[in-house]
């Protein structure tokens, strides 16, 4: 993480009438206690796809398969925190879109809590807001 970015996939979940998004509330650095979007590592040889499918089931309980989600970007995404004391968060990260009924999730310990918010809300971390727009682009 010092020297090289790292490749990360996301998932944007927004409710069927693309108006709230469900975001999780970080447990650790990047982003401890923000609402951020669910999403991980890239493993080697992992598809993006695969990722999302795996990341999602993972922080969300929640399964899903290849036609549930669209890739909607790529964001070069830079925070100057990391899980690493004195080394700088940089991501590479893809991300996908999907549509889900307002729910419960089972959360694993990477998010204290899980939260449906308006797609508007002013809260919302600005690489998280651009993540969201690419989502409802590629939702259209």
């Amino acid at each position: 993480m010092q020297d090289m970015p790292l490749a990360t996939v996301d998932i944007i979940f927004l409710n069927p009438e693309k108006t709230k998004t469900l975001l999780g509330r970080r447990a650790r650095e990047p982003y401890a206690g923000m609402f951020y979007s669910f999403g991980g590592r890239l493993y080697k040889n992992e598809k993006f796809v695969d990722a999302a499918i795996r990341i999602a089931k993972k922080e969300t309980g929640l399964v899903l398969g290849p036609a549930d989600i669209v890739q909607a970007g790529v964001l070069n995404e830079i925070s100057p925190n990391s899980i690493f004391e004195g080394i700088n968060y940089h991501a590479i990260n893809v991300y996908f879109a999907c549509t889900i009924s307002e729910r419960e999730i089972s959360l694993d310990d990477q998010n204290t809590e899980a939260k449906w918010l308006d797609v508007n809300d002013p809260d919302i971390p600005t690489y998280v807001r651009a993540k969201i727009e690419g989502a409802l682009n590629a939702l259209k």
